[in-house]
């Protein structure tokens, strides 16, 4: 096999495994409980402080992997993973244990903006392309994935601790793949490290704001309906037919949407593709509110995953397109966004009954579905912005 495709594997691989550690605490809120003898809703917050330092480490690593050759970022970001994961399985307190999230939620930031920018480096044309919407699928299929993983490895070492150092296992594995199958990066030299004044105009531009919005609340409403059925589960006694596994790997049909998102931009438009998928969320969501039972919760998940898998990608693209002057910053301020939402969304699920939870992601939805319509084609807000500019250019130099 040729080298670039081991690397693509490598890059692929170790994303959704990074991305796996986003849910993994989900199905295991009663056992943290019953372990440290605390609340659920306390047990909550081993997402939380996993989601929201992974977000601000987002920040940091974006800046920092300009500076530093990527391999060696990756590499060091892995052996991090290994060694803290470990450490978390040992945590003798509660707080020792959020403590120890937090650093792992930092420590797992350096893989996606060191991966891109890898990925852009060593990768060209249609190649560069694929890897880069692999990567992104593999941070979709996390979400399913990453709570099957959690519960498999919880009953093999009957502890959920085994969780932790089944992870430290699983990312030094991942720490000779990329050690191994990565070409050694050279340094980036800027003399702009981080420049201020692009980031300001994104929160001044309302096609920005109005896709800012819909990312914060997007990943927010997946935490908020995953967590609470979680809960939901442990505490209503449901006949179903399957396992709780059984059921969220069938989730993972949800996916394969994402397989088609390039044809479907390119068909129909990046703003219609995220329109009509969010009202599909809507849709899946409103279903079990007619009848709660397995199967209106198992649609409702397949639709969520299917509809998540395009309106993420789409959402990319679209803030790519407002703030050409600046993509890479305008996608750092989205996946901080995005996860703060996701972190919050992690808190709520455990106070809001499920019930309640499903009316409040249809609303959330139809809502979001409703405000991506009013966002402009780029095409014709970059030419206005062009013909704003040249206004205030020409009246510049008639000033002077």
């Amino acid at each position: 096999m040729h080298r670039q495709t081991w690397m693509a594997l490598a890059l692929v691989i170790t994303g959704i495994f990074i991305a796996s550690n986003l849910y993994t605490m989900l199905p295991l809120q009663p056992q943290l409980a019953e372990h440290f003898d605390i609340s659920i809703t306390t047990a909550s917050l081993a997402s939380t402080f996993f989601i929201f330092p992974y977000a601000l480490g987002l920040f940091f690593f974006g800046i920092l992997a300009d500076q530093i050759p990527h391999k060696r970022l990756l590499v060091f970001g892995m052996i991090s993973l290994v060694i803290i994961s470990m450490l978390i399985g040992y945590a003798p307190t509660f707080w020792v244990f959020l403590g120890m999230r937090a650093i792992q939620g930092v420590m797992a930031a350096s893989f996606a903006p060191t991966a891109f920018a890898y990925t852009f480096e060593h990768f060209q044309g249609q190649q560069q392309a694929f890897v880069i919407a692999m990567i992104n699928t593999g941070f979709l299929f996390a979400g399913i994935f990453g709570q099957i993983l959690s519960v498999a490895l919880t009953d093999v070492g009957d502890s959920y601790k085994a969780v932790f150092f089944g992870f430290s296992f699983i990312y030094f594995l991942c720490f000779l793949a990329m050690s191994i199958s990565l070409y050694t990066s050279t340094k980036k030299k800027k003399k702009i490290v981080f420049a201020l004044s692009p980031i300001l105009s994104f929160f001044q531009c309302r096609p920005l704001q109005k896709l800012y919005a819909i990312a914060f609340f997007l990943l927010m409403a997946v935490m908020l309906f995953y967590g609470s059925f979680e809960l939901y589960m442990y505490e209503v006694s449901m006949s179903i037919p399957f396992s709780l596994q059984t059921f969220r790997f069938i989730g993972l049909a949800g996916i394969i949407p994402a397989f088609f998102a390039g044809p479907l931009q390119k068909r129909f438009g990046a703003r219609l593709v995220l329109c009509l998928f969010l009202m599909l969320m809507t849709l899946g969501i409103s279903i079990p509110l007619f009848t709660i039972n397995i199967w209106t919760l198992l649609v409702a998940s397949i639709l969520l995953i299917a509809s998540t898998t395009l309106t993420i990608p789409m959402v990319i693209l679209l803030i790519g397109q407002f703030a050409s002057h600046a993509r890479a910053s305008a996608v750092s301020i989205y996946s901080f966004t995005l996860l703060t939402g996701a972190s919050i969304g992690s808190i709520v699920a455990a106070w809001v009954p499920f019930e309640t939870v499903l009316v409040i992601v249809a609303l959330l939805f139809a809502s979001l579905s409703l405000l991506s319509l009013t966002i402009q084609k780029p095409s014709i807000f970059v030419e206005s912005y062009q013909r704003k500019r040249m206004k205030q250019i020409s009246g510049e130099i008639r000033n002077k």
